[in-house]
């Protein structure tokens, strides 16, 4: 098994500057590193985490917090999935493992979230939901355990660090692609009006809406509950084209207008969010927006490696750039 002196002899470095390299010591340059890493690599070296965490203190473990999954909407979300898999790819990069919290309600969340920091299997946090009055976030904050979000700034949003989307900017581009392709009355379509992220797309949208002289319509809810009043509601509406709060939701709209005899996109364009590994399950492919989610993951992992490593808790909002990408929800209106 190989040692961190036959790492130094192969890097051609010292033991303490593998020893440093572990740690990611700012001292150590980026191509001594570079240099390291490809040492340990060709060696097979494993780092003793055990005899690092007792040297540090730290387990080299970062916890990855999903909303409350009694929703079956979170559960089914490829969101999540997604930014797990390129979570756990930028923390090996940087040479932690993941630990998942979950629970089937905030409360059980919370205790889930209080054993991992009580036990000491975390170092720190990524929350992947945003919600106002957070008993996660409240509890993170007392105990000073770093931790960032990924999703639209809340209540303590001058406490954390947040990484998202420019969400009322989404909303806005929506209604501005569809008017420039010739729809005029465009419906928003949420599965809830209380989310903090629909809810600044659907801000974006009436902005828009405003600035093009359009009709704002009311926020229309899609829900096995909601079924009728929805149906009634774009009778009585008549849009051509419909902004829908994420991919799946979409997904659904689309079988569920099928099933009325309904046209996409003849009779109703739809735009939508997230581009996920939904948007080409069936036809019409989404017209979508690509979040880059590679990016909100990077940029979680890496604000929460600084926290980890700065005494000075600084929050801040990091805003990751969106895509347009085009497919075939959405027609020309004429």
């Amino acid at each position: 098994m190989a040692t961190i002196k036959d790492v130094a002899q192969k890097a051609g470095v010292s033991p303490s500057t593998v020893s440093r390299t572990l740690k990611d010591n700012p001292a150590i340059s980026e191509e001594t590193k570079n240099k390291v890493r490809a040492a340990m690599d060709e060696l097979g070296y494993v780092p003793n985490l055990a005899a690092q965490m007792l040297a540090t203190g730290l387990t080299h473990s970062l916890g990855v917090i999903l909303p409350p999954l009694a929703n079956r909407e979170n559960i089914s979300q490829p969101f999540y999935m997604e930014i797990l898999t390129a979570i756990n790819e930028e923390a090996s990069r940087n040479s932690q493992v993941v630990s998942i919290a979950t629970g089937a309600s905030l409360d059980e969340l919370v205790k889930q979230v209080e054993l991992m920091h009580r036990q000491k299997r975390a170092d720190g946090f990524i929350i992947l939901y945003s919600e106002k009055n957070d008993p996660v976030k409240s509890y993170l904050l007392k105990e000073k355990v770093p931790f960032v979000v990924i999703g639209a700034a809340g209540d303590t949003k001058d406490k954390v660090t947040y990484i998202d989307n420019d969400n009322r900017a989404l909303g806005k581009e929506a209604v501005t692609y569809l008017s420039s392709n010739g729809h005029e009355k465009i419906g928003f379509i949420t599965d809830d009006l209380f989310g903090q992220v629909g809810q600044e797309r659907y801000r974006g949208y009436k902005e828009a809406a405003d600035e093009l002289e359009l009709e704002i319509l009311p926020e229309l809810v899609f829900s096995s509950k909601t079924i009728d009043k929805l149906k009634k509601e774009l009778d009585r509406f008549s849009p051509t084209a419909l902004i829908v709060k994420d991919d799946l939701i979409a997904l659904r709209l689309i079988q569920w207008l099928n099933n009325q005899g309904i046209r996409v996109p003849e009779d109703y364009a739809i735009i939508s969010f997230n581009n996920s590994t939904f948007a080409e399950i069936m036809h019409p492919f989404l017209t979508t927006f690509d979040i880059n989610i590679q990016e909100l993951a990077k940029e979680s992992v890496q604000s929460l490696m600084g926290l980890l490593k700065s005494t000075k808790n600084k929050s801040q909002k990091v805003i990751i750039p969106f895509k347009l990408i085009e497919r075939e929800s959405v027609l020309t209106h004429s």
